[in-house]
């Protein structure tokens, strides 16, 4: 009777065993010792895709592991059936779903033994974990992105935590400050910040949680105790998923210094000053030479000068004096030897007195006698002359460099602007407009479509076999096929037109101001893709695109996510028909 009993307790422990095995919300599979496939989960097939008959029986390694790693994995599992020494049971590998995509699977392994104590397989319990390594690996991407952007800039950074203790700072930070590698790590803010212009945590917890964007002057402290004069800007900034507070400090002691040795010229140096402010609020380069050529003028009394700006490896003429006479400033190559390019290479200022003192000087008309010659910054160059010898002092060379130092600083600012505007609008790869570009213009575009009676033109456009192409032949190879098809693109439509990367591998055209046209363009652009696969050099196949077209009237009342979806409809239905065909 006692054996019945146990038996029939076994035969229920291992019913019971079996539903837990079925049902398990994790990937379980059993291997016999030869890694075929005894046993599998619904989950297991749910993730490969596969029927359990399909799967069992299989040959685990060579059916469901990447080439790459089979051998590898194979002697782990060798190791784990031996029974010899440790081994580790955790581990994360790819593994192949019978449609060849790749998942990342972590795995706990262990073995199986019979009644007598054999080993006689391995069961292993996985979790799929592909998303996790995307987030990780694009979080990984965008931490490298900071940091390169974070150590490269040329002003001191710190981000701090809401208790103001400092838990970043950037290598011009350790050298501004005067502190070893690491040691900022930790000081609370107090402990850079003159006691005279600390005010407690308030401030800083203010900041961060208000989200806006502060601009101050204040007194930090060096390490051996030496204040200096600073510009400070910070914001509400998120770090490692929590808030900081980000601020950047500009050593403005020199300038400062400089203000403060100007007094006696007071009102010079307030027409200074304000040509600061308004050089810090100028949006176009073109309106920041014209401040800062008026400024010198007006502070200085310079009568004839110009500002001559790098492009490309010419100095060349942006904004001169009224009343120079034609053909005074020209353009001249660095590789040239002038007065204008030595300012440039050397990054000092030059004042002469008369012309013997500067032979490199090449004066276009024989009136000049004295002059300064200015760096702004590593943009260009400040030029001054006078038809008097010894026009000019040291004071006008020091209170131009101060107007230069605002003029370098604003075209720093204008042009850093851009580039954030263009990289935040801009898809890096295929370097068309993003999404969030499109999101943002859309609606101003029905406006103004509505304002002239225009009707605006979508094509919906998606990459044939595009998945295919990045399993064959490598997501390099995809990253070219997406560049290239954006160049496609860009180079049939107007100017005006907007091509923007959608997602993934598809692409959407708004085409603006269009009189029935978005078909012609269609077909221009299926025109274009047959005549670029006569010399397809990057894969063995034609490389073609799906269209799908909708249109927008000023009239129309659809919403713009209706017009989208009848492109995409007609997107998938151009794509269906070459499935068909």
């Amino acid at each position: 009777m006692r054996a019945d009993k146990d038996e029939k307790t076994a035969i229920i422990r291992e019913e019971a065993a079996l539903r837990a095995f079925a049902a398990a919300g994790v990937l379980v599979v059993i291997l016999d010792r030869d890694g075929r496939v005894m046993q599998i989960n619904r989950k297991g097939c749910e993730l490969l895709g596969c029927s359990e008959k399909e799967i069992v029986g299989s040959d685990w390694f060579e059916t469901f592991l990447p080439s790459r790693i089979r051998q590898e994995t194979r002697g782990v599992f060798d190791r784990l059936l031996s029974g010899e020494g440790p081994v580790a049971r955790y581990h994360e590998n790819p593994i192949l779903t019978c449609n060849g995509e790749e998942r990342v699977i972590a795995w706990n392994n262990d073995v199986i033994h019979d009644r007598s104590g054999k080993i006689v397989g391995t069961v292993g319990a996985g979790i799929d974990i592909t998303g996790r390594k995307m987030t990780e690996r694009a979080l990984e991407e965008s931490r490298e992105r900071y940091r390169s952007i974070f150590e490269s800039t040329t002003d001191a950074l710190f981000v701090f935590d809401l208790d103001g203790k400092i838990v970043e700072a950037n290598p011009n930070a350790y050298r501004m400050y005067g502190y070893g590698e690491g040691e900022l790590i930790g000081l609370p803010a107090s402990a850079i910040i003159h006691p005279d212009y600390f005010h407690g945590l308030v401030n800083f917890q203010k900041a961060i949680e208000e989200e806006g964007v502060f601009a101050s002057r204040s007194v930090n402290v060096r390490k051996d105790g030496t204040p200096f004069d600073v510009e400070v800007r910070g914001a509400r900034f998120t770090f490692e998923g929590q808030p900081h507070l980000l601020a950047l400090v500009r050593d403005i002691g020199e300038q400062v210094k400089a203000e403060r040795a100007l007094e006696s010229a007071r009102q010079k140096v307030e027409r200074l000053h304000e040509a600061a402010q308004r050089l810090a609020k100028c949006e176009q380069e073109e309106e920041v030479y014209r401040i800062a050529l008026t400024a010198a003028e007006g502070i200085l009394g310079f009568g004839i000068c110009t500002i001559d700006i790098l492009e490309g490896d010419r100095l060349v003429a942006k904004a001169t004096s009224n009343g120079l006479p034609e053909g005074t400033s020209i353009s001249a190559p660095l590789s040239e030897e002038s007065l204008a390019t030595k300012t440039y290479k050397t990054g000092k200022s030059f004042l002469f007195g008369s012309l013997a003192e500067v032979p490199e000087a090449r004066p276009t008309s024989s009136d000049f006698k004295s002059g300064i010659s200015a760096p702004i910054g590593r943009y260009g160059v400040f030029q001054v002359a006078s038809p008097q010898e010894n026009a000019f002092t040291d004071d006008d060379v020091r209170l131009l460099e101060l107007l230069l130092g605002h003029t370098a600083k604003a075209i720093e600012r204008i042009r850093l602007q851009e580039e954030l505007k263009e990289r935040a609008t801009r898809d890096p790869l295929t370097g068309v407009y993003n999404r969030r570009y499109f999101n943002e213009v859309v609606e101003q575009e029905f406006v103004r479509s509505r304002r002239y009676d225009h009707p605006i033109g979508f094509l919906m456009i998606d990459v044939d076999r595009f998945k295919e192409i990045n399993d064959r032949f490598g997501h390099q190879i995809g990253d070219r096929v997406l560049k290239a098809v954006a160049e496609l693109l860009i180079g049939q439509v107007r100017e005006s037109d907007i091509v923007v990367r959608y997602g993934g591998d598809e692409f959407l055209i708004m085409l603006l101001e269009t009189d029935g046209e978005t078909e012609a363009v269609a077909e221009r652009i299926r025109n274009a893709v047959a005549e670029r696969n006569k010399t397809n050099e990057l894969i063995p196949f034609p490389v073609t695109l799906s269209i799908g077209a909708a249109h927008w009237n000023p009239e129309s009342k659809k919403p713009i996510e209706q017009i989208l979806a009848e492109a995409d409809e007609r997107m998938y239905a151009d794509k269906k028909s070459k499935d068909d065909g």
